[in-house]
């Protein structure tokens, strides 16, 4: 009888010490699947609606443009600073003012030097003022070398600050663009080509369907913030005509509150699949089903 009792306390003691495989996991059941990105997608500028590209159901990518309010006018800017660009441009490339006042001065230096020449040798051949009017000339076109230099440098500034109008312009224009902000789904399309739109309104609701979220609640007395985060989990999901599908993430997001429910909330961030047959997402925001935790050590 004692030798029974006795086996029955170590047993007993193996099987608290050697905790199942069970215990490393933690599972919730009944937990939905919610939306990590969506955007509503605005007007910036305010004008007519003259091209909507896509409609709901609608793959788009970040950067994708979606529509465009009418931007006639500002196109003819456009062409006038790239007329104004090209311009300036032959302006910096054109260095014929600097090449002439170099070889004016030559000549002008030339013809004074001659004239200083001729008096050497006769006295009094050159008057005195034509001196003075020669040394003024070959002054007059000494300077006249830095005045063209001076203009070069300037058509060549010239050239920046119209580069810089023509990407002022190319900015503004990209302003009566509607671009997607998000890889994602479109939900929603609020308005048609043709309606008049002011900044802020919105045109498209996009959704991120390839990665989604998984909220659940964990008990505050069972476990701690440390065994969870960044824990991976498997979610595992009923859909109609394909049974149950499992789905990997990670926690990604650990609540620091606990409930006065005693539990406290953990988001895990699931990679979404298409089904192989229609393309379309089978997770999808709405649904619910059962979160497996595996606990950190």
């Amino acid at each position: 009888m004692m030798l029974w009792f006795v086996l029955n306390i170590v047993l007993w003691g193996l099987e608290v010490a050697a905790p199942s495989a069970d215990s490393a996991v933690v599972t919730l059941p009944n937990c939905p699947v919610s939306i990590i990105d969506e955007a509503q997608v605005p007007a910036r500028v305010q004008g007519q609606l003259i091209e909507l590209s896509v409609k709901e159901g609608d793959t788009v990518k970040r950067g994708d443009v979606l529509g465009r309010i009418d931007d006639a006018v500002l196109q003819k800017t456009l062409d006038v600073k790239r007329y104004q660009l090209e311009a300036a441009k032959k302006d910096a490339d054109n260095d014929v003012n600097v090449r002439y006042a170099k070889w004016a001065n030559l000549v002008a230096d030339a013809e004074y030097q001659q004239a200083v020449d001729a008096n050497n040798r006769a006295p009094g051949a050159v008057p005195q003022a034509e001196l003075r009017r020669l040394l003024l000339e070959r002054g007059k076109t000494s300077l006249a070398i830095e005045q063209a230099a001076h203009d070069l440098e300037v058509a060549k500034l010239t050239v920046q600050v119209r580069q810089a109008e023509l990407a002022e312009v190319e900015e503004q224009l990209r302003m009566y663009q509607i671009v997607a902000p998000i890889d994602g789904v479109i939900i929603k399309r609020f308005l048609h080509a043709g309606e008049w739109v002011k900044p802020g309104d919105p045109v498209f609701h996009v959704v991120r369907m390839d990665r989604l979220r998984i909220e659940g609640m964990v008990s505050a007395e069972k476990y701690l913030p440390a065994q969870l985060d960044k824990a991976p989990v498997v979610f595992v999901v009923k859909l109609p005509q394909l049974g149950e599908r499992q789905f990997q993430g990670q926690v990604v997001y650990v609540s620091p509150v606990v409930e006065v429910t005693g539990e406290f909330m953990v988001w895990a961030e699931i990679v979404n699949v298409r089904d192989e047959r229609s393309g379309h997402w089978l997770l999808r925001p709405g649904l619910t089903g059962q979160l497996t935790i595996r606990l950190n050590p």
